[in-house]
C-alpha cells in the first residue's frame, strides 16, 4: 500500500545576495552552504507542520515524498519545492513539472550555469523507514565533468538527503558524467559526502531505479550513527563549472518501511 503525502511551505526570506554566482573574479558561497542554509529552515517547517506524524501512525509499507498531483500543467515549477530566496525566477528556468500520458515528474535542465538546488521539506523517522528510493533518467550530462573536484563538480543528475538544523550535514547521491559507481567524494569531512550511482551514458535517456538505505550509508560514510532524523530531500542539475548543457528528469521519491 503506497501512501502519499506532502509538506508544503511558503517561500522563505533570506539574504539577496547569489551565492552561486561566477567564480571568476566574483566571491561565491559554495553549494553545500546553500544546502546547510536551506535545510535549516526545513527543520522549522517540518516541526510545526507535521502531518506527517499522523500519516507514520497508520504504518503504511511506502509514503510518497511527492507525486506532483498539484501540477496540472507542463512547465509549472513543483508545487511545494523551494528554492533560495530571490532565486525563483532563475529555479523556474531549470526545474519544471513535465506532464504526460505516462504520468508526472521534473525536468531539470541547466545550460546558462544558473547551477540551483531545489528542496522539499520532508522529516521522516528514519528508524521506521530507512530506505528512500527514486527514479532519474539522465539526458544530458556535462561534457567533462567529475565530482570529486570542486572546479569540476557539476552532474546531470543530483539527489540530496541532509540532516539537521544549520549541520551542512548531507549525503548526496548523483549521475556522474565520468566517475565510476561506487567512487565517494568527501567534500566536508564528517559533513558532505557525494556518492556515484550512475555513471556516463549507458541508460541515458532511460527510466533508472535507485534506493539506498540512509543509515547503512550514514555509517559507512561518517562513521556512526545518525543523530537525527532527515529535514528533507533536494535535486540539482548543473553545468555551471563545466560552462556546458546538464539535463534530467526526477520522480518516483518514496520512503520504504524496514
Amino acid at each position: 500500500m503506497e501512501t502519499k503525502l506532502e509538506l508544503i511551505s511558503e517561500p522563505m526570506p533570506g539574504l539577496n545576495r547569489d551565492p552561486l554566482a561566477s567564480t571568476h573574479g566574483t566571491p561565491r558561497l559554495s553549494k553545500s552552504v546553500v544546502v546547510t542554509f536551506f535545510f535549516s529552515f526545513s527543520l522549522f517547517f517540518t516541526f510545526f507542520f507535521s502531518p506527517l506524524k499522523a500519516s507514520l501512525n497508520a504504518s503504511p509499507q511506502e509514503i510518497t515524498v511527492d507525486d506532483l498531483e498539484k501540477n496540472a500543467k507542463s512547465g509549472e515549477f513543483p508545487s511545494g519545492w523551494k528554492t533560495y530566496p530571490f532565486q525563483f525566477g532563475k529555479a523556474k528556468q531549470v526545474y519544471q513539472v513535465a506532464v504526460e500520458s505516462e504520468g508526472r515528474w521534473i525536468r531539470a535542465k541547466d545550460d546558462q550555469d544558473i547551477s540551483m538546488p531545489i528542496f522539499k521539506d520532508f522529516s521522516w523517522p528514519l528508524d521506521d523507514y530507512p530506505e528512500i528510493k527514486w527514479r532519474w533518467r539522465a539526458l544530458e550530462l556535462p561534457s567533462g565533468a567529475h565530482e570529486d573536484d570542486r572546479s569540476t563538480n557539476d552532474s546531470a543528475c543530483g539527489v540530496y538527503v541532509a540532516f539537521g538544523k544549520m549541520s551542512g550535514v548531507a549525503l548526496k547521491y548523483v549521475w556522474s558524467s565520468t566517475l565510476p559507481v561506487g567512487h565517494v567524494w568527501t567534500k566536508d569531512p564528517g559533513k558532505f559526502y557525494v556518492i556515484v550511482k550512475a555513471s556516463g551514458k549507458s541508460g541515458l535517456n532511460q527510466w533508472q531505479s535507485e534506493k539506498v538505505n540512509v543509515i547503512e550509508d550514514y555509517k559507512k560514510y561518517f562513521g556512526k550513527d545518525p543523530k537525527k532524523d532527515p529535514s528533507g530531500i533536494g535535486i540539482m542539475t548543473d553545468g555551471n563549472a563545466m560552462h556546458t548543457s546538464a539535463a534530467c528528469d526526477y520522480g518516483g521519491f518514496v520512503i520504504l518501511k524496514k
